[in-house]
C-alpha cells in the first residue's frame, strides 16, 4: 500500500493584509456607485431633452462648403431622430437652408454631424438648430 500525506490546506492559514485591502476598496467602490445611481434615480426631474445647437468650423470641399456642427444634449433624457436644420442668414435675409437628421444624441453629451452648402457661408450668419426629435 502506498502513503500519502495530505498537504494543509492554504486557505486555512490567516489572509493575508492585500486580500482585506482589496475587499475594503472593492465594497468601497460598490457603495459609491450604488449611491450615485440612487441619487440619479430619485433626484432626476427631466422630462424631454434640451438641444441645442453650434456650428464648429465651415470647410470647403470639391462642389460644396461643409459646416461641422455639434448638437449638445444638457439633458439626461435621450433623444432619437433629431432633426437639424442648418440656416445661412445675410443680414435678415435667409439664403440658404439644409437639413439631416441624428439618429441620437444621448443625455449629457453631443454629437457632431455636418450639413452640405452650395453657398460660401463665410462671413455670414449660421444657424444650427433641433427641430424636432422622438424619444426612444
Amino acid at each position: 500500500m502506498t502513503k500519502t500525506t495530505v498537504a494543509a490546506n492554504i486557505e486555512t492559514n490567516k489572509p493575508h493584509w492585500i486580500e482585506w485591502a482589496t475587499g475594503a476598496v472593492s465594497a468601497v467602490v460598490v457603495l459609491a456607485v450604488i449611491i450615485w445611481i440612487g441619487k440619479d434615480a430619485l433626484t432626476d426631474r427631466d422630462t424631454s431633452p434640451d438641444l441645442e445647437g453650434g456650428v464648429l468650423r465651415v470647410e470647403e470641399r470639391s462642389h460644396a462648403f461643409q459646416v461641422l456642427f455639434e448638437v449638445r444634449n444638457g439633458s439626461s433624457q435621450t433623444a432619437s431622430q433629431v432633426a437639424v436644420r442648418g440656416e445661412v442668414l445675410e443680414g435678415s435675409k435667409l439664403l440658404e437652408t439644409a437639413e439631416t437628421i441624428l439618429d441620437y444624441v444621448p443625455g449629457h453629451s453631443k454629437v457632431v454631424g455636418g450639413l452640405l452648402l452650395q453657398n460660401n457661408p463665410h462671413g455670414k450668419t449660421i444657424s444650427i438648430r433641433a427641430t424636432s426629435f422622438n424619444m426612444p
